[in-house]
């Protein structure tokens, strides 16, 4: 009988371990330079891309007055496909690495993502939005090459990658969320351990 008591009470640890963030970063001063843009390109079902969305939907809220995520799926759409080589052309990439590319000024990562370089690239956004000199390749590329590129904000492209956005983020961009709530699923989850729980304890006293 104790055995279920402790499995059930870890059970229920899991449950209400809150997510955990990555810590603030030290802020620069507000002033009129405009808004940084942090450049994601991804395709859609890209496991790193989606490390990418997860870690900044939690984070961008802290940081959305300095700088904001554009993201273009380069797999299956062609004008994307056209951006993303241009951009790769003109800081000397080849044309077959991989996605998740992302830009920042003219700074670029190339493939896998991690909270290390989630830092990294925060880091870099708001020097860039401290930098006079700060030059956008992407938006250069897109001017120069005549392209006509079909981006997404962080908060559709997570959504659209079915990664877990909060109910008012997407009530910020006019998404309606279909399916259960949270509450509504955290009181499932809660009246399923009740009832085993229950269950248990009549099984015990026979």
């Amino acid at each position: 009988m104790k055995k279920y008591i402790i499995l059930i009470i870890a059970v229920l640890g899991l449950l209400i371990i809150p997510n955990v963030s990555a810590a603030k970063i030290d802020l620069p001063e507000k002033t009129d330079h405009e808004k940084v843009k942090v450049y994601l390109f991804r395709g859609e079902g890209c496991p790193h891309c989606q490390d990418f969305l997860a870690y900044f939907v939690n984070v961008f809220k802290d940081y959305e007055d300095y700088f904001e995520i554009v993201s273009y799926e380069s797999w299956k759409d062609d004008n994307n496909k056209k951006l993303i080589l241009a951009v790769k052309k003109a800081v000397g990439v080849e044309e077959d690495v991989g996605v998740p590319f992302i830009v920042v000024g003219s700074n670029y990562h190339l493939l896998g993502f991690s909270d290390d370089s989630g830092e990294e690239i925060i880091n870099e956004a708001l020097k860039a939005y401290q930098d006079k000199k700060y030059t956008d390749i992407v938006a250069k590329a897109i001017k120069d090459e005549k392209i006509s590129a079909n981006s997404e904000n962080l908060v559709k492209a997570a959504d659209s990658e079915g990664i877990k956005v909060k109910k008012e983020y997407l009530e910020d961009e006019g998404i309606e969320k279909k399916g259960l709530s949270d509450g509504v699923i955290v009181g499932i989850v809660f009246a399923v351990i009740l009832l085993g729980f229950g269950g248990l304890v009549f099984i015990s006293r026979k």
